[in-house]
C-alpha cells in the first residue's frame, strides 16, 4: 500500500501549528493521510520570523527567552514538562 503525506504548514502560518495539528490528526488519518510533514520546531535565527529551516538552536523548543522571545513562530514547549 502507497501512502499519502500532507504538507502542514505555509509560509503565512503564525500561532500553535503543533496543537492544530494534534486537534486535526484523526480528522486527516480519516480522509486517507498517513503522514505529514511538519516544519522543525526549533528557534530559528530570525526568532518568530524565520519558517524553521534558519536554525539558530535545536535544543530550543519555544522554552528560552532568546532571539526577541520565548516562542517559536509554531509554538511553545509546555513549562510543566507534559510536552
Amino acid at each position: 500500500m502507497n501512502g499519502v503525506i500532507i504538507q502542514y504548514f505555509h509560509w503565512y502560518h503564525t500561532g500553535k501549528l503543533w496543537n492544530e495539528f494534534a486537534d486535526n490528526a484523526e480528522y486527516l488519518s480519516k480522509l486517507g493521510f498517513t503522514a505529514a510533514w511538519l516544519p522543525p520546531a526549533t528557534k530559528c535565527n530570525l526568532g518568530q520570523e524565520g519558517r524553521g529551516y534558519d536554525v539558530y538552536d535545536l535544543y530550543d523548543l519555544g522554552e528560552f527567552d532568546q532571539k526577541g522571545g520565548i516562542p517559536t513562530r509554531y509554538g511553545t514547549q509546555p513549562q510543566d514538562g507534559s510536552g
